[in-house]
């Protein structure tokens, strides 16, 4: 896709303020989506001196959405909820906000002002954990239940794929990691904990998982936007474990689907794998510090996430470390493979963990929390 016109949801939080600054390196028209009530400090700082035309809409405003995707070409759907005390709180932003956004694009198109294609921007914890000698890929059964966050995502695609058929849209999905770097206040407290010489480890034994630097994972959400490969016209859909693909279930391959392509869904990671530990002490060795390891057992951790939401519902504000983001911690592991993007679309990381923590911390010092 040459040239396009773009909106971005959630373009003043961490991914969408990177994903609105490669957009336009990359020569596109920007749009960026925000609520009356958002902080634009991020958004400002990805615009360098030139600020982006902005689109003022919620969720939960059909009428204001259509508003902000009328005369688009593509949307990039960024905005949604990483964090809540329960399901309900994940679904009405990633759900709901979906059907929403779908519904407002519906309306669009009737007047001949709609896009054409929508990226949604997903995440790994949708298809469930990897195996511990195996990383996930595209054409692999999601496995739900895991989390409350993973689920609302899963549904959010499920949803995104039913308004996109019927309303004859491309769509394509894209399914990030564990996702860091400059304009995240979330790391901040795991580097802080490194820089205090104490990494805590949920579960006895480290797990597998992938991250990405978010300006990595931006320049892969926009190649996806370009070029990426939409979901086929009709794809299998499992209703129980949501299987997309071109083709059914393989018996003999439990989690497998033969359609090798997993066509319309694209992982993207930094290529290797790492742990909460190591990523811990790669922290603290940038910083000039020798951290302690601490294996938490799965009832403490358990129990912290219970402490934290108790106390977070009574102050009103949702945890670092919620009973669902324990859950989430002691999983098998949260690593993907993210080949496919690398060979249809050209994709490769700028940085790797030790480079991209570098970046963080840089940033983290020149505003002062370090």
């Amino acid at each position: 896709m040459s040239r396009h016109r773009a909106l971005v949801t959630g373009a003043s939080g961490f991914i969408g303020s990177h994903l609105c600054e490669v957009l336009r390196e990359r020569g596109h028209d920007v749009r960026a989506m925000v609520r009356r009530s958002s902080r634009l400090d991020k958004l400002e700082d990805a615009a360098k001196g030139e600020p982006f035309a902005l689109a003022y809409a919620g969720l939960d405003d059909v009428a204001a959405l259509e508003q902000a995707v009328r005369g688009v070409d593509v949307v990039y759907h960024v905005a949604g909820k990483t964090a809540a005390f329960d399901r309900a709180g994940f679904d009405a932003a990633n759900v709901d906000g979906v059907g929403n956004l779908f519904e407002a694009i519906a309306r669009a198109k009737r007047a001949g002002e709609g896009p054409r294609r929508v990226v949604l921007v997903s995440s790994l914890m949708a298809a469930g954990p990897s195996h511990p000698k195996n990383p996930r890929r595209e054409h692999h059964r999601v496995e739900p239940g895991f989390t409350d966050y993973g689920d609302s995502k899963l549904d959010a695609e499920k949803l995104a794929l039913a308004a996109a058929r019927e309303g004859e849209l491309e769509l394509v999905i894209v399914r990030p990691p564990l996702v860091y770097g400059p304009r995240d206040e979330d790391v901040l407290q795991m580097i802080k904990s490194a820089a205090m010489r104490v990494v805590a480890q949920p579960g006895l034994r480290p797990t597998w998982m992938s991250a990405i630097h978010g300006r990595d994972l931006a320049a892969g959400i926009a190649l996806v936007g370009e070029r990426g490969c939409c979901l086929p016209a009709d794809p299998v859909v499992d209703e129980d474990v949501h299987v997309l693909a071109g083709g059914g279930v393989d018996p003999a391959t439990p989690g497998a689907v033969l359609d090798p392509r997993g066509a319309g869904i694209y992982y993207v990671s930094d290529g290797g794998r790492t742990s909460v530990a190591e990523f811990g002490q790669v922290s603290a060795a940038l910083l000039g510090r020798r951290a302690l390891t601490i294996p938490m057992p799965a009832i403490a951790v358990r129990s912290v996430g219970w402490l934290n939401q108790g106390i977070g519902r009574a102050r009103g504000r949702v945890p670092a470390l919620t009973l669902d983001k324990a859950r989430g911690s002691l999983s098998p592991g949260w690593w993907c493979d993210d080949a496919r993007a690398r060979e249809e679309l050209g994709w490769e990381q700028q940085f790797d963990l030790e480079r991209g923590l570098e970046d963080t911390i840089r940033w983290l010092r020149d505003r002062g929390e370090l």
